[in-house]
């Protein structure tokens, strides 16, 4: 099976040199505005004799329970986190941050303080180059229970580039082929998931694009793509530089979803209102939102209530919220986790955005400090913080257009633990 699959990633991959456009253009830090991504262009001999919807995609049920997904972002989608945004709903799949593979081969007991209670619906994602290693951490990921794995071949952080993975891999499909066909070879059978990106460095046609994604889905049981719209360079832009500086070309996507219609895409990038997400949700199969779930978490209440329809009885107050999740503190603290108390009261810094958030953060900030303040003593004064603020309990879906917020206003603990996202959106 191995040698086949070399075969036909070397032909594959000999047709996408002949044919790709290489650009030697360097990435453009002033202006974001224009893209070394070549035109899209369906190669020849798809089949295009689907029959097709208006937006061009066949009729096929939704492929995805929840299309609506949260992105992995390192040092965000901590465990904690994605427990904050279980809370405010659960109509969310929700990808943890990547943790290299290693981490777990070296580590195998430590699965829950990585990433927290498997339930359905929380996808694992797995960083690393080493067939043999991802193998054996995505087979730890479905015997601790764990419903899916996602490989990261998406992030363009230095410190993934040096470890040879990542977006790194785009460069290299037959690696990616490799690293899936040793987890199904150790009896690897929950889901296998990728991400990438349309494009890293001056591999970025279109052509390119398809075929990685028809390697990897017809030498591996992978069917599911999750495709962040913009391309990567490698050199000359840094993390945060990659998150904006290289355009988004969502029609790169929609076009990959067009011509792979048996394959489920779900699109990512700059997506923060309940109009994208039914838009992209007519001409894909799931949308993936990040920065705008870190900043304000409870737009997913919005989310609830603007796309599906949610009554606003039915949805959580920011107070209740927060009520919720400092249950799970004291489970936590009653576990024994090893985390420290800024990393597990982070996910409640942006639930408020604003001047009262301001308030709310530096009152927060106080709450737990000193570091050696036990977790229930936090407990306790954050409850009485938000009896001191009396918020009142307004809705979130009413009010998350304000929630969340940017300001840097104060040194804490608190905000070291949060913000820090090296980029693998």
């Amino acid at each position: 099976m191995m040698s086949t699959a070399h075969m036909a990633s070397d032909s594959i991959l000999a047709a996408a040199t002949a044919s790709m456009s290489i650009h030697s253009t360097s990435p453009n830090t002033t202006n974001s505005t224009e893209s070394s991504i070549s035109t899209p262009e369906r190669p020849s001999g798809i089949d295009n004799c689907l029959i097709e919807t208006a937006s061009g995609r066949p009729v096929v049920p939704r492929r995805i329970v929840n299309p609506i997904a949260v992105a992995p972002m390192v040092d965000v989608t901590t465990s904690h986190f994605l427990h904050l945004c279980k809370i405010i709903s659960p109509n969310y799949t929700l990808y943890t941050e990547m943790i290299h593979c290693n981490a777990l081969v070296y580590h195998p007991d430590d699965l829950y303080n990585f990433f927290g209670e498997p339930w359905e619906g929380k996808v694992v994602q797995l960083g690393g180059s080493d067939p043999e290693a991802m193998a054996k951490a995505a087979k730890l990921v479905q015997d601790n229970g764990y419903k899916e794995v996602n490989v990261n071949v998406g992030c363009p952080s230095p410190r993934v580039q040096k470890g040879a993975f990542g977006a790194v891999l785009m460069k290299t499909p037959s690696s990616v082929v490799d690293i899936i066909q040793e987890m199904v070879k150790v009896g690897v059978i929950i889901p296998i998931t990728v991400k990438c990106r349309i494009g890293v460095d001056n591999l970025d046609s279109y052509e390119y694009l398809y075929d990685f994604i028809k390697l990897v889905s017809t030498t591996t049981p992978v069917t599911h793509f999750v495709v962040h719209a913009r391309k990567c360079w490698l050199k000359g832009l840094s993390p945060k530089q990659n998150r904006s500086v290289p355009p988004l070309k969502y029609e790169v996507v929609h076009l990959l979803a067009k011509d792979f219609p048996h394959l489920t895409i779900t699109i990512n990038g700059g997506f923060n209102t309940n109009e994208q997400i039914k838009e992209q949700l007519e001409l894909v199969d799931g949308i993936m939102i990040g920065r705008e779930v870190m900043d304000n978490p409870m737009f997913l209440a919005k989310v609830d209530a603007g796309y599906y329809n949610i009554p606003a009885e039915k949805i959580k107050s920011t107070e209740e919220v927060i009520e919720e999740f400092l249950e799970y503190v004291l489970t936590e603290h009653e576990r024994g986790t090893p985390n420290s108390n800024a990393v597990v009261m982070a996910p409640l810094k942006m639930l408020y955005g604003g001047r009262r958030g301001k308030e709310y953060r530096r009152r927060l900030a106080r709450a737990i400090s000193p570091r050696t303040k036990s977790l229930p003593d936090i407990v306790r004064d954050v409850r009485l913080m938000m009896q001191e603020m009396d918020y009142g309990g307004v809705t979130t879906a009413s009010e998350a257009e304000d929630n969340g917020g940017s300001e840097s206003d104060s040194d804490s603990d608190l905000d070291a633990a949060s913000h820090s996202a090296s980029g693998c959106v």
